[in-house]
């Protein structure tokens, strides 16, 4: 609930920056490009945990829980390109902006996929879980394929 808070606070923030002037709309954008890498940087650990627990065939509710924290991470990203964001040091590529049935549909893939492994976790079966956290690599691939400049 913090981070929909957040979001919501940094979107609002944006909104009445953009009425003040142009050097306001500058420091909005740097702060969403921020807020939006912040974002990204949070799902690395909770894949990397999975993925632990997925080899170990550990505790597959922590498995829904880190599920559960990424499809709320994806959630809050989907709303975070604002129109005029893809200026300044940011890695989203034009796509985003240009292609919204194709964004809207990636962010929805994830979404499905995190919570098709929230299901299989929460079943125990590590034969349905193994998938469920391939199709979440694969999901999350796309995306970085047609919407996410590549990084040297």
């Amino acid at each position: 609930m913090r981070k929909k808070a957040l979001v919501a606070a940094v979107i609002g923030a944006l909104t009445a920056g953009a009425l003040v002037g142009g050097t306001t709309i500058a420091l909005a954008q740097a702060d969403i490009i921020k807020t939006r890498i912040d974002n990204r940087k949070a799902t690395g650990p909770l894949m990397r945990e999975i993925k632990a627990t997925v080899d170990a065939k550990g505790d597959a509710k922590k498995i829904v829980e880190n599920a559960a924290k990424l499809k709320t991470l994806e959630e809050a990203f989907d709303k975070m390109f604002p129109a005029g964001s893809d200026k300044g040091e940011t890695h989203a590529l034009p796509a985003i902006w240009t292609d919204t049935a194709g964004w809207a549909a990636a962010t929805k893939a994830a979404n499905d996929a995190y919570d098709a492994l929230a299901v299989a976790a929460g079943s125990g079966d590590y034969d349905k879980i193994g998938p469920a956290f391939a199709n979440v690599g694969k999901a999350c691939g796309g995306c970085h394929t047609k919407f996410r400049a590549k990084l040297n």
